[in-house]
């Protein structure tokens, strides 16, 4: 008898020790293909918009080729989410990375062969971030696949800490590449990036993954993953907050550039390199995050990212020189990494693994409701009235944001 209980034990152990090996495999193989995509997605976009500014010098193209990116996310976010839940997605996120790197090719050679055209430029832009949803979407269904519940706080501010640490080095590295001849060798290395990835993913095993029977209609795994989401209440007014964000927080991206090289005359390579210190503001974030989550809790972090906002966009807008600048840059990257972070562990703790991909759609569909009128409309903003303007109304927003949500009860989520 107490050999058999002994022989259970062992047997218990050994059962224990190789799953979590097999999840620390697959979420090894999760981060170093997270860390080449985030690196060549930085040189990606970077160089876009410089791409765009040296051929136009117009703030308009900059946000319509902005908008351009945004659309894909607006119009297929919930139904890439469905087809994620049904397919197999080791296979879909092969195709995925795949196929980007086809499109970056494309790029490339079209503007080494002198072809400016912006709408085809436009629509390269729109087919690309509809790539890149896609895998986003089957990246947060893996990370759930391959993380125990427990751990995907911890998970994701270690996705987090590469994605920032790359942050870091993708902007210094974007410099070095616009000194060279032709600023297209940044879509060349981007799209060898994703190549190489394609054979991190071919190694990647998920013993636990089930796909949706065939039979099932489309339309019913929707209101499915619709009532779930309807259901839920805490992340029905978590994904409210983030829409009003995530306009101020787009169009900073894209304002920041252009202020960058309008207002201040920053070289394309100087401007990659100053990027740097956003990375270093958000590494800073990724290695406080789980002692802050631990002394606040979840609700408090996600409140502090939004003043964190509030004040980097006014500084900012008292902007004159290299060094405030940078200073700006910094705090912009600390808050967008309690930002983003406490939204994804929110929406994954609140989740089941089997309507992960159906609610990363729903949720990212109405992220992202405001973000292309948003933008759009503030290539027209600093047009007429210079990014100054955009730089205060952004913080005012935030400020007005934050007073509402620490009346709410997201405040106190732990």
């Amino acid at each position: 008898m107490e050999n058999d209980l002994t022989l259970t034990t062992t047997k218990s152990a050994s059962t224990s020790s190789a799953l979590n090996q097999h999840h620390r495999r697959s979420f090894a193989i999760i981060l170093t293909s997270v860390v080449l995509l985030t690196f060549g997605g930085k040189l990606y976009e970077i160089i876009l918009p410089l791409m765009i500014y040296d051929i136009t010098h117009s703030s308009v193209a900059m946000s319509s080729m902005k908008t351009a990116e945004l659309l894909p996310n607006f119009f297929f976010a919930i139904f890439i989410g469905v087809f994620v839940d049904r397919v197999n997605k080791k296979r879909w996120v092969l195709w995925m990375i795949g196929l980007q790197a086809v499109l970056l090719l494309s790029f490339a050679l079209l503007f080494r062969s002198g072809i400016h055209l912006l709408p085809v430029y436009y629509a390269i832009g729109f087919f690309l971030m509809t790539l890149s949803y896609g895998y986003f979407n089957a990246e947060v269904s893996l990370i759930k696949l391959s993380v125990p519940n427990q751990e995907l706080t911890a998970a994701n501010a270690k996705l987090s800490f590469a994605e920032t640490f790359v942050g870091i080095m993708g902007p210094a590295l974007s410099g070095l590449i616009l000194m060279l001849s032709d600023v297209s060798d940044g879509l060349l290395i981007t799209s060898a990036c994703y190549l190489i990835c394609m054979g991190l993913f071919t190694r990647l095993k998920l013993t636990g993954e089930k796909e949706t029977p065939r039979q099932t209609k489309f339309a019913a795994e929707f209101l499915e993953g619709w009532h779930a989401f309807s259901a839920n209440k805490p992340l029905m007014m978590m994904t409210v907050f983030v829409v009003f964000l995530n306009c101020t927080y787009t169009v900073i991206n894209t304002t920041a550039i252009y202020f960058a090289k309008d207002n201040l005359r920053l070289s394309s390579s100087l401007l990659a390199v100053v990027l740097s210190a956003s990375g270093a503001g958000g590494l800073a974030g990724s290695l406080l995050l789980n002692k802050l989550r631990q002394a606040w809790g979840l609700g408090k972090v996600f409140g502090a990212s939004i003043l964190l906002n509030a004040v980097a966009y006014f500084l900012l807008f008292i902007t004159h020189g290299l060094v405030s600048f940078a200073a700006a840059l910094f705090v912009c990257g600390f808050a967008a990494t309690l930002y983003s972070v406490s939204v994804y562990a929110f929406r994954q703790e609140q989740t089941p693994a089997h309507l992960m991909g159906r609610i990363t759609g729903i949720t990212g569909t109405c992220f992202r409701i405001g973000m292309p009128i948003a933008v759009y409309a503030s290539g027209w903003v600093i047009a007429w009235w210079g990014a100054s303007v955009i730089f205060v109304a952004c913080s005012v927003w935030n400020l007005v944001a934050l007073a509402v949500y620490v009346r709410t009860r997201l405040w106190n989520v732990q």
